[in-house]
């Protein structure tokens, strides 16, 4: 597997979802690549992507809620999540694991 297909987790300090989406991947050594959405560097690669800013922006500005999975040019982010925590289905589908 490339690099360019390993799927990119964006999370934040204190975060309760990205800590329990890192900890059930860790759990199924899923391979993920973790970037941090206060990294000013990062956050300047996100502005420079179309799909990133269709996504989240509009003319007051971004908002993003962490997490947020890039993977092969898609934002996912409400597909993982519902009312009863993660959708597991979901996530191994996205992640490739069992």
């Amino acid at each position: 597997m490339s690099e360019m297909q390993i799927p990119i987790l964006i999370t934040k300090e204190g975060c309760h979802r990205c800590h329990e989406l890192k900890e059930w991947l860790d759990q199924r050594d899923a391979k993920y690549i973790e970037r941090d959405i206060n990294d000013e560097e990062f956050v300047h690669e996100l502005l420079h992507d179309d799909n990133f800013l269709t996504t989240f922006c509009d003319v007051d500005g971004c908002i993003v809620n962490t997490p947020v999975v890039i993977h092969k040019g898609k934002y996912w982010f409400k597909e993982l999540w519902g009312v009863s925590g993660l959708r597991e289905k979901e996530a191994k589908k996205l992640f490739g694991v069992n």
